[in-house]
Protein backbone atom coordinates (compact mmCIF):
# COMPACT_ATOMS: atom_id res chain seq x y z
CA UNK A 1 0.00 0.00 0.00
CA UNK A 2 1.09 3.56 -0.76
CA UNK A 3 0.05 6.40 1.57
CA UNK A 4 0.43 10.16 1.19
CA UNK A 5 0.45 11.54 4.73
CA UNK A 6 0.19 15.19 5.87
CA UNK A 7 2.82 16.86 8.00
CA UNK A 8 2.25 19.51 10.65
CA UNK A 9 6.05 20.08 10.47
CA UNK A 10 6.67 18.17 13.69
CA UNK A 11 10.02 16.33 13.37
CA UNK A 12 8.52 13.74 15.73
CA UNK A 13 6.32 12.51 12.87
CA UNK A 14 9.13 11.30 10.68
CA UNK A 15 10.64 8.34 12.54
CA UNK A 16 7.27 6.74 13.44
CA UNK A 17 6.02 7.15 9.86
CA UNK A 18 9.15 5.44 8.55
CA UNK A 19 8.18 2.41 10.65
CA UNK A 20 4.64 2.16 9.26
CA UNK A 21 4.26 -0.90 7.05
CA UNK A 22 3.44 1.01 3.87
CA UNK A 23 5.16 3.01 1.16
CA UNK A 24 4.92 6.46 2.78
CA UNK A 25 5.20 9.90 1.23
CA UNK A 26 4.78 13.08 3.28
CA UNK A 27 3.23 16.32 2.04
CA UNK A 28 3.18 19.85 3.36
CA UNK A 29 3.71 23.54 2.60
CA UNK A 30 4.96 26.67 4.29
CA UNK A 31 2.12 28.62 5.95
CA UNK A 32 2.49 31.46 3.45
CA UNK A 33 3.96 31.72 -0.04
CA UNK A 34 3.31 33.62 -3.24
CA UNK A 35 1.30 30.70 -4.65
CA UNK A 36 -0.49 29.68 -1.47
CA UNK A 37 -2.32 26.47 -0.69
CA UNK A 38 -5.97 25.49 -0.73
CA UNK A 39 -6.09 23.75 2.63
CA UNK A 40 -6.13 24.68 6.29
CA UNK A 41 -3.81 27.55 7.10
CA UNK A 42 -4.36 29.25 10.48
CA UNK A 43 -3.31 26.22 12.53
CA UNK A 44 -0.16 25.41 10.55
CA UNK A 45 3.04 26.24 12.49
CA UNK A 46 5.15 29.13 11.24
CA UNK A 47 8.15 27.78 9.32
CA UNK A 48 11.07 29.42 7.56
CA UNK A 49 12.57 28.17 4.32
CA UNK A 50 15.68 27.02 6.16
CA UNK A 51 13.57 25.03 8.63
CA UNK A 52 11.64 23.48 5.75
CA UNK A 53 14.90 22.47 4.04
CA UNK A 54 16.12 20.79 7.23
CA UNK A 55 12.80 19.02 7.66
CA UNK A 56 12.82 17.68 4.10
CA UNK A 57 16.38 16.44 4.63
CA UNK A 58 15.12 14.51 7.67
CA UNK A 59 12.29 13.05 5.59
CA UNK A 60 14.74 11.84 2.94
CA UNK A 61 17.19 10.49 5.53
CA UNK A 62 14.32 8.33 6.85
CA UNK A 63 13.80 6.89 3.37
CA UNK A 64 10.59 8.83 2.70
CA UNK A 65 9.60 11.18 -0.10
CA UNK A 66 8.18 14.71 0.14
CA UNK A 67 5.37 16.31 -1.85
CA UNK A 68 5.09 20.12 -1.73
CA UNK A 69 1.70 21.80 -2.09
CA UNK A 70 1.22 24.55 -4.67
CA UNK A 71 -2.51 24.00 -4.80
CA UNK A 72 -4.28 27.31 -4.23
CA UNK A 73 -7.11 27.53 -6.79
CA UNK A 74 -6.09 31.03 -7.94
CA UNK A 75 -3.08 33.35 -7.86
CA UNK A 76 -5.15 36.48 -8.54
CA UNK A 77 -3.41 36.68 -11.94
CA UNK A 78 0.00 37.26 -10.31
CA UNK A 79 1.37 34.61 -12.65
CA UNK A 80 0.87 36.99 -15.58
CA UNK A 81 2.81 39.99 -14.22
CA UNK A 82 6.54 40.05 -15.04
CA UNK A 83 7.87 40.71 -11.53
CA UNK A 84 5.68 38.17 -9.76
CA UNK A 85 6.19 35.66 -12.58
CA UNK A 86 9.93 35.84 -11.99
CA UNK A 87 9.31 35.31 -8.28
CA UNK A 88 7.11 32.34 -9.14
CA UNK A 89 9.94 30.74 -11.10
CA UNK A 90 12.42 31.44 -8.31
CA UNK A 91 10.08 29.85 -5.78
CA UNK A 92 9.65 26.67 -7.82
CA UNK A 93 13.39 26.60 -8.45
CA UNK A 94 13.97 26.66 -4.69
CA UNK A 95 11.49 23.80 -4.23
CA UNK A 96 13.29 21.74 -6.85
CA UNK A 97 16.74 22.64 -5.50
CA UNK A 98 16.02 21.43 -1.95
CA UNK A 99 15.13 17.98 -3.25
CA UNK A 100 11.32 17.98 -3.10
CA UNK A 101 10.18 14.87 -4.99
CA UNK A 102 6.82 16.08 -6.28
CA UNK A 103 4.46 19.03 -6.17
CA UNK A 104 0.67 19.20 -6.09
CA UNK A 105 -1.07 21.88 -8.16
CA UNK A 106 -4.61 22.99 -8.92
CA UNK A 107 -3.99 25.58 -11.65
CA UNK A 108 -3.53 23.95 -15.10
CA UNK A 109 -1.00 26.61 -16.15
CA UNK A 110 1.27 25.71 -13.23
CA UNK A 111 1.14 22.09 -14.30
CA UNK A 112 2.33 22.94 -17.81
CA UNK A 113 4.94 25.42 -16.59
CA UNK A 114 6.49 22.99 -14.12
CA UNK A 115 6.55 20.07 -16.55
CA UNK A 116 8.27 22.25 -19.15
CA UNK A 117 10.78 24.14 -16.99
CA UNK A 118 11.29 21.83 -14.00
CA UNK A 119 11.04 18.33 -15.51
CA UNK A 120 12.69 16.70 -12.48
CA UNK A 121 9.59 17.33 -10.41
CA UNK A 122 6.70 14.90 -10.50
CA UNK A 123 3.42 16.86 -10.67
CA UNK A 124 0.20 15.81 -9.00
CA UNK A 125 -3.20 17.37 -9.63
CA UNK A 126 -4.99 18.38 -6.43
CA UNK A 127 -8.43 17.16 -5.45
CA UNK A 128 -9.29 20.89 -5.44
CA UNK A 129 -9.15 20.76 -9.26
CA UNK A 130 -12.34 18.64 -9.16
CA UNK A 131 -11.30 15.87 -11.49
CA UNK A 132 -14.71 14.20 -11.46
CA UNK A 133 -15.15 12.89 -15.00
CA UNK A 134 -13.36 10.85 -17.63
CA UNK A 135 -13.04 13.93 -19.82
CA UNK A 136 -11.37 16.06 -17.14
CA UNK A 137 -8.98 13.27 -16.17
CA UNK A 138 -7.96 12.87 -19.82
CA UNK A 139 -7.34 16.60 -20.22
CA UNK A 140 -5.13 16.83 -17.13
CA UNK A 141 -3.17 13.80 -18.27
CA UNK A 142 -2.66 15.44 -21.67
CA UNK A 143 -1.31 18.54 -19.88
CA UNK A 144 1.36 16.31 -18.34
CA UNK A 145 -0.04 15.19 -14.98
CA UNK A 146 1.93 12.33 -13.45
CA UNK A 147 -0.74 11.80 -10.81
CA UNK A 148 -4.32 12.90 -10.16
CA UNK A 149 -6.03 13.06 -6.78
CA UNK A 150 -9.66 12.62 -7.74
CA UNK A 151 -12.48 14.85 -6.57
CA UNK A 152 -13.49 13.36 -3.22
CA UNK A 153 -17.17 13.80 -4.14
CA UNK A 154 -16.84 10.78 -6.46
CA UNK A 155 -15.21 8.51 -3.86
CA UNK A 156 -18.28 6.26 -3.76
CA UNK A 157 -19.16 6.40 -7.45
CA UNK A 158 -17.47 3.12 -8.32
CA UNK A 159 -18.68 3.01 -11.90
CA UNK A 160 -17.11 6.40 -12.59
CA UNK A 161 -13.92 5.57 -10.71
CA UNK A 162 -13.49 2.44 -12.82
CA UNK A 163 -14.16 4.37 -16.04
CA UNK A 164 -11.48 6.93 -15.17
CA UNK A 165 -9.02 4.18 -14.26
CA UNK A 166 -9.70 2.44 -17.57
CA UNK A 167 -9.07 5.66 -19.51
CA UNK A 168 -5.92 7.26 -18.07
CA UNK A 169 -2.52 5.73 -17.48
CA UNK A 170 -1.25 8.19 -14.85
CA UNK A 171 -1.27 7.50 -11.13
CA UNK A 172 -4.66 7.94 -9.42
CA UNK A 173 -5.22 8.69 -5.76
CA UNK A 174 -8.21 9.25 -3.49
CA UNK A 175 -8.63 11.28 -0.32
CA UNK A 176 -9.46 8.88 2.50
CA UNK A 177 -10.37 10.68 5.73
CA UNK A 178 -11.91 13.98 4.72
CA UNK A 179 -15.10 15.01 6.54
CA UNK A 180 -16.20 17.73 4.11
CA UNK A 181 -19.89 17.67 3.23
CA UNK A 182 -20.89 15.69 0.16
CA UNK A 183 -21.35 18.18 -2.71
CA UNK A 184 -20.60 20.99 -0.27
CA UNK A 185 -21.86 24.39 -1.50
CA UNK A 186 -19.11 26.17 0.46
CA UNK A 187 -16.24 24.03 -0.85
CA UNK A 188 -14.96 26.21 -3.70
CA UNK A 189 -15.30 29.41 -1.71
CA UNK A 190 -13.50 27.81 1.22
CA UNK A 191 -10.52 26.67 -0.85
CA UNK A 192 -10.36 30.03 -2.58
CA UNK A 193 -10.47 31.90 0.74
CA UNK A 194 -7.70 29.76 2.22
CA UNK A 195 -5.65 30.07 -0.95
CA UNK A 196 -5.70 33.86 -0.84
CA UNK A 197 -5.18 33.96 2.95
CA UNK A 198 -1.98 31.91 2.57
CA UNK A 199 -0.52 34.11 -0.19
CA UNK A 200 2.18 36.64 0.69
CA UNK A 201 0.65 39.20 -1.69
CA UNK A 202 -2.72 39.13 0.06
CA UNK A 203 -3.66 42.80 0.64
CA UNK A 204 -5.41 41.82 3.90
CA UNK A 205 -2.25 40.16 5.26
CA UNK A 206 -3.88 36.77 5.58
CA UNK A 207 -7.07 37.93 7.28
CA UNK A 208 -9.51 35.05 7.10
CA UNK A 209 -12.93 34.28 8.54
CA UNK A 210 -14.21 30.77 9.22
CA UNK A 211 -17.54 31.45 7.55
CA UNK A 212 -17.40 28.25 5.49
CA UNK A 213 -16.40 26.01 8.40
CA UNK A 214 -19.03 27.62 10.64
CA UNK A 215 -21.68 26.88 8.04
CA UNK A 216 -20.75 23.30 7.24
CA UNK A 217 -20.20 22.38 10.92
CA UNK A 218 -23.70 23.56 11.81
CA UNK A 219 -25.15 21.56 8.92
CA UNK A 220 -23.19 18.44 9.83
CA UNK A 221 -24.18 18.52 13.51
CA UNK A 222 -27.85 19.34 12.84
CA UNK A 223 -28.21 16.65 10.16
CA UNK A 224 -26.32 13.56 11.23
CA UNK A 225 -26.82 11.95 7.82
CA UNK A 226 -24.28 14.49 6.50
CA UNK A 227 -21.53 12.79 8.51
CA UNK A 228 -22.26 9.51 6.74
CA UNK A 229 -22.74 11.12 3.32
CA UNK A 230 -19.28 12.67 3.60
CA UNK A 231 -16.98 10.74 1.26
CA UNK A 232 -14.50 9.31 3.78
CA UNK A 233 -13.18 5.80 3.22
CA UNK A 234 -12.87 3.31 6.06
CA UNK A 235 -9.49 1.59 6.43
CA UNK A 236 -11.32 -1.73 6.02
CA UNK A 237 -12.72 -0.64 2.64
CA UNK A 238 -9.40 0.22 0.99
CA UNK A 239 -9.59 -3.09 -0.88
CA UNK A 240 -12.58 -1.84 -2.91
CA UNK A 241 -10.40 0.92 -4.36
CA UNK A 242 -7.35 -1.28 -4.87
CA UNK A 243 -9.58 -3.64 -6.87
CA UNK A 244 -10.39 -0.74 -9.22
CA UNK A 245 -6.72 0.13 -9.59
CA UNK A 246 -6.34 3.18 -7.35
CA UNK A 247 -2.60 3.60 -6.75
CA UNK A 248 -2.29 5.96 -3.80
CA UNK A 249 -4.32 6.80 -0.69
CA UNK A 250 -4.04 10.35 0.63
CA UNK A 251 -4.79 11.36 4.21
CA UNK A 252 -5.92 14.92 4.87
CA UNK A 253 -5.18 16.85 8.05
CA UNK A 254 -2.15 19.16 7.99
CA UNK A 255 -3.50 20.89 11.10
CA UNK A 256 -4.11 17.65 13.02
CA UNK A 257 -2.01 16.71 16.02
CA UNK A 258 0.97 14.41 15.55
CA UNK A 259 -0.78 11.67 17.51
CA UNK A 260 -3.88 11.89 15.31
CA UNK A 261 -1.86 11.82 12.08
CA UNK A 262 0.11 8.76 13.24
CA UNK A 263 -3.04 6.99 14.38
CA UNK A 264 -4.71 7.59 11.01
CA UNK A 265 -1.63 6.48 9.05
CA UNK A 266 -1.34 3.26 11.07
CA UNK A 267 -5.05 2.54 10.65
CA UNK A 268 -5.00 2.87 6.86
CA UNK A 269 -1.72 1.01 6.51
CA UNK A 270 -3.13 -1.93 8.47
CA UNK A 271 -6.56 -1.65 6.77
CA UNK A 272 -8.14 -1.89 10.20
CA UNK A 273 -9.28 0.42 12.97
CA UNK A 274 -11.13 -0.60 16.08
CA UNK A 275 -13.02 2.15 17.87
CA UNK A 276 -14.21 5.64 17.01
CA UNK A 277 -13.86 6.37 13.29
CA UNK A 278 -14.18 10.08 14.12
CA UNK A 279 -10.72 9.91 15.72
CA UNK A 280 -8.98 9.36 12.37
CA UNK A 281 -11.08 11.74 10.28
CA UNK A 282 -9.94 15.28 9.52
CA UNK A 283 -12.52 17.26 11.49
CA UNK A 284 -12.24 21.01 10.98
CA UNK A 285 -13.32 23.02 14.02
CA UNK A 286 -14.24 26.66 13.39
CA UNK A 287 -12.67 29.49 15.29
CA UNK A 288 -15.47 31.39 17.03
CA UNK A 289 -15.98 34.46 19.14
CA UNK A 290 -15.14 38.06 18.26
CA UNK A 291 -13.19 40.49 20.42
CA UNK A 292 -15.32 43.41 19.27
CA UNK A 293 -17.53 44.23 16.28
CA UNK A 294 -14.81 46.27 14.62
CA UNK A 295 -12.08 43.60 14.71
CA UNK A 296 -12.31 41.45 11.57
CA UNK A 297 -9.95 38.52 11.56
CA UNK A 298 -9.47 38.42 15.33
CA UNK A 299 -11.05 35.19 16.37
CA UNK A 300 -10.57 32.74 19.22
CA UNK A 301 -11.80 29.32 20.22
CA UNK A 302 -14.76 29.89 22.51
CA UNK A 303 -15.85 26.32 23.15
CA UNK A 304 -14.55 22.78 22.77
CA UNK A 305 -16.43 20.91 19.99
CA UNK A 306 -18.86 18.21 21.15
CA UNK A 307 -17.64 14.64 21.32
CA UNK A 308 -18.93 12.46 18.49
CA UNK A 309 -18.54 8.68 18.37
CA UNK A 310 -18.83 6.64 15.16
CA UNK A 311 -18.72 2.89 15.78
CA UNK A 312 -16.38 1.73 13.01
CA UNK A 313 -17.12 -1.96 13.59
CA UNK A 314 -20.85 -1.32 13.07
CA UNK A 315 -20.03 -0.03 9.57
CA UNK A 316 -18.94 -3.43 8.30
CA UNK A 317 -20.39 -3.94 4.81
CA UNK A 318 -21.44 -0.29 4.66
CA UNK A 319 -19.62 0.35 1.36
CA UNK A 320 -21.47 -2.37 -0.55
CA UNK A 321 -24.60 -0.21 -0.88
CA UNK A 322 -22.72 2.34 -2.97
CA UNK A 323 -21.64 -0.18 -5.58
CA UNK A 324 -25.13 0.00 -7.06
CA UNK A 325 -26.42 3.39 -5.89
CA UNK A 326 -26.39 6.60 -7.96
CA UNK A 327 -26.00 9.15 -5.17
CA UNK A 328 -25.75 12.15 -7.47
CA UNK A 329 -29.31 11.74 -8.74
CA UNK A 330 -30.83 9.58 -6.03
CA UNK A 331 -29.86 11.29 -2.78
CA UNK A 332 -33.14 13.17 -2.32
CA UNK A 333 -35.26 10.00 -2.10
CA UNK A 334 -32.82 7.73 -0.29
CA UNK A 335 -32.65 7.37 3.50
CA UNK A 336 -29.69 4.99 3.70
CA UNK A 337 -27.20 7.43 5.25
CA UNK A 338 -29.67 8.57 7.89
CA UNK A 339 -30.38 4.96 8.87
CA UNK A 340 -26.65 4.33 9.17
CA UNK A 341 -26.15 7.51 11.21
CA UNK A 342 -28.90 6.43 13.64
CA UNK A 343 -27.17 3.07 14.00
CA UNK A 344 -23.50 4.02 14.40
CA UNK A 345 -23.35 7.57 15.80
CA UNK A 346 -23.43 8.61 19.46
CA UNK A 347 -23.25 12.10 20.96
CA UNK A 348 -24.71 14.22 23.74
CA UNK A 349 -27.66 16.18 22.20
CA UNK A 350 -27.42 18.93 24.81
CA UNK A 351 -23.71 19.35 24.14
CA UNK A 352 -24.36 19.53 20.40
CA UNK A 353 -27.24 21.98 20.76
CA UNK A 354 -25.16 24.30 22.93
CA UNK A 355 -22.31 24.23 20.44
CA UNK A 356 -24.58 24.78 17.42
CA UNK A 357 -26.22 27.74 19.18
CA UNK A 358 -22.81 29.31 19.71
CA UNK A 359 -21.81 28.72 16.08
CA UNK A 360 -25.13 30.11 14.83
CA UNK A 361 -24.55 33.28 16.86
CA UNK A 362 -21.11 33.67 15.34
CA UNK A 363 -22.49 33.08 11.85
CA UNK A 364 -25.14 35.72 12.51
CA UNK A 365 -22.40 38.21 13.40
CA UNK A 366 -20.86 37.60 9.99
CA UNK A 367 -24.04 37.63 7.89
CA UNK A 368 -25.45 40.73 9.63
CA UNK A 369 -22.24 42.77 9.12
CA UNK A 370 -22.41 43.63 12.84
CA UNK A 371 -18.72 42.84 13.17
CA UNK A 372 -17.92 45.83 10.90
CA UNK A 373 -20.19 48.26 12.79
CA UNK A 374 -22.27 48.56 9.64
CA UNK A 375 -25.96 49.31 10.10
CA UNK A 376 -28.29 48.27 7.32
CA UNK A 377 -31.13 50.73 6.80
Amino acid sequence: MRLLVPTNWDPGLIAPLSQVKADIEIYGVLPTSMIGAGGSGPDIPQMTRNQAEEYIELVHSAGLKFDYLLNAPSMSNMEWAENTHRELLEYIEWISKIGVDSVTVTIPYLLELIKRQFPRLKVRVSTIAHVNSVARAELFELLGADSITLDSNINRDFRLLQAIRNTVKCELSVLTNNLCLYQCPWEDYHHDSLGHASQTYNPLNGSYMDYCVLSCTIDRLCKTSQVIKSRWIRPEDIYAYEDIGIDLFKLSGRSMSTERILTAAAAYASRHYRGNLYDILNVLSPKTGFANPASPGRQNSAMVPPKVYIDNQALEGFIDFFRKQDCLSGCSHCNYCQKIADKVMQFDPNEVNEYVTMLSTSLGILSSSWMFNVKVV
